[in-house]
This record gives C-alpha cells, structure tokens and sequence, in this order.
C-alpha cells in the first residue's frame, strides 16, 4: 500500500512516521516539511491550562493524550536519535491587570468544577517562581500537570524518524505529481 500525505507539518509527520511503521511506502508532499507553524508555535502541552468554557467534553481526551505525551516523546527521541525539548514543567498562567485576574480566577473554578489541579497564587507566589515578572503581576495559577515542548526540536525528530522509516518526501507545492519511482 503506498500513503500520500500531503503537508508535512507536526501531524503531518507524526501520521507518515506512524503509516511507515506500519508498512506502508509513505510519500510526503511539501516544499519545507517541518516548517511552517511548528517554526511559531510556542509547543505548549496545556489540556488544563487551556480549557475553555463549553469544551468540557473535549477534556478527557485532552488529559488522556497528555498522559500519552511522555510515552511518545520517548520512543519518537529513540526513533530519531534526537531530542525534542520535552518539559515537564508545568504552566504558571499570571494576571497583569483586574480583567486578566478575574479571567484566571474563572478558569481556576472551572478547573476546580470539573475536578483538575490547579493552584492560585498571589502576585508576590507568582514572583517567587519566576523573579524576572513584573512587580504589577496581580495573581496567577500554577498547573504542574502542564508541559512543553520545543515545535522546532519535534519536527526535527519527526523527520529523522520519518526518514529512517523510510518515508519518502517530494519537496514542492501539491499539485500533479507522479509517484512512481
């Protein structure tokens, strides 16, 4: 069986390598694979942090692959040979001002309601944890269940993975393409 997949983006590869693992002959067409958002993206692995009201059913699945994260970061790093920047370091989300406090203090009760970990801490707890924040810092919310990842670092793995399985990458725009050969 042989897998086109058009766009070489983090999900782009990461379902190339995992096709090619499974045995397909896997063709990834884009002129610069790796590069686009993951080259922006700030590679934050946030299920808690980023909850937003009305996305309480999408929670679950968010928690499960976070729990998962770790397990694949160490098979893609063993994969590559490289390393991709994954943290386990938790979140510290602060407030700058009275509508960023009320805003995290909300998040923090959603938290709460829908049975995460989160702490809320004052300006001068948030400052103990990062000391180059502004003394203006209001407030803040510490989620230790929160990681990271550099996007950089990952599609770099991603595509020594994806080349030592054997994927094949066309280096240009989609378009008409043959796949032979």
């Amino acid at each position: 069986m042989h897998v086109l997949i058009i766009g070489g983006g983090v999900i782009g590869l990461v379902t190339a390598w995992r096709t090619a693992q499974r045995g397909a002959r896997v063709t990834v067409v884009d002129p610069a694979p790796g590069g686009g958002a993951a080259e922006v993206a700030a590679g934050m692995l946030a299920a808690v942090t980023e909850l937003h009201y009305g996305e309480e059913s999408l929670l679950a699945l968010n928690l499960v692959s976070a729990r998962r994260y770790p397990d694949f970061t160490a098979e893609l790093e063993e994969a590559s040979g490289l390393g991709t920047g994954y943290r386990a370091c938790g979140t510290l989300a602060v407030a700058l001002d009275a509508d960023d406090r009320a805003h995290l203090r909300e998040l923090h009760a959603l938290h709460r309601r829908c049975g995460l970990e989160s702490a809320w801490l004052t300006g001068r707890e948030c400052r103990r944890l990062e000391p180059m924040l502004a003394p203006g810092v209001r407030g803040g919310l510490r989620v230790d269940g929160d990681h990271q990842t550099d996007p950089r670092r990952l599609t770099a793995a991603l595509l020594a993975a994806c080349e030592r399985a054997g994927v094949r990458f066309v280096r240009q725009r989609a378009g008409r393409l043959s796949l032979s050969g």
